[in-house]
């Protein structure tokens, strides 16, 4: 039987034992910065909103916001200076961005194709920005 004395001091590890420690540690430290670095891309890659609506936005909206996309589009985009852009709240804008509320042809859903919410918020206030002041208190 070994008495309790015993049971409390242990070995010291080897030198070997102290290098794999120190090994997989390192490892360890190593993997989890990559998994760091590759969430982080997309939150610093396209954090500008300029850039985020290029990306989704003006192939169809057009660069001023007026509609004018490309030609071949079954039903015209809204132009934000529109009065369904201008009488609509911040809020309604979102939805409208983020998961398609009140699109009947082509539901945008973009919260759901990898945009953030501060994409998206972004996003509103760059469309409020494009189309002018808006009627409605946002």
């Amino acid at each position: 039987m070994v008495s309790p004395r015993c049971r409390t001091h242990r070995s010291a590890p080897s030198v070997r034992q102290k290098f794999t420690n120190s090994e997989a540690s390192l490892r360890g430290k190593i993997g989890i910065l990559g998994l760091v670095l590759l969430f982080s891309v997309p939150a610093w890659a396209g954090d500008d909103v300029e850039s985020t609506y290029k990306t989704y936005c003006v192939s169809c909206h057009g660069t001023k916001g007026d509609g004018d996309g490309h030609a071949q589009m079954k039903v015209k985009p809204t132009a934000f200076r529109s009065p369904t852009v201008q009488n609509s709240t911040d809020e309604e804008l979102y939805k409208a961005i983020g998961y398609g509320v009140g699109h009947k042809e082509y539901a945008h859903g973009f919260a759901e194709r990898g945009l953030s919410t501060k994409q998206i918020v972004d996003l509103v206030a760059y469309v409020r920005k494009l189309s002018g002041p808006s009627k409605k208190n946002k």
